[in-house]
């Protein structure tokens, strides 16, 4: 499962990576619901829901890199976002 995980990781890296320029605009582009945090289901939505991500698996990633969880579950904002994508976009 933890291969699994980093595949998935890296997968998303990649898509950050080609995708965009600036990690303010991948995290605008994110945020939906303009809330200021990033949901998996925002992660989900920008791969397709024809991809295959396993919910759980983006999860368990995010809660990693989750300084705050909350009552909402699970979200990423920009600090927590940047750390994990940062250095992939730029």
């Amino acid at each position: 499962m933890v291969h699994d995980l980093k595949d998935l990781e890296n997968k998303i890296r990649d898509r950050f990576k080609n995708n965009y320029g600036s990690v303010r605009k991948a995290f605008l582009d994110l945020d939906y619901n303009h809330d200021g945090f990033v949901e998996p289901t925002d992660i989900i939505r920008m791969f397709g829901f024809n991809v295959e991500i396993h919910f759980d698996d983006l999860l368990k990633i995010m809660r990693e890199k989750a300084s705050v969880q909350d009552a909402d579950g699970v979200r990423l904002n920009y600090s927590d976002f940047s750390k994990w994508l940062g250095a992939a976009i730029h």
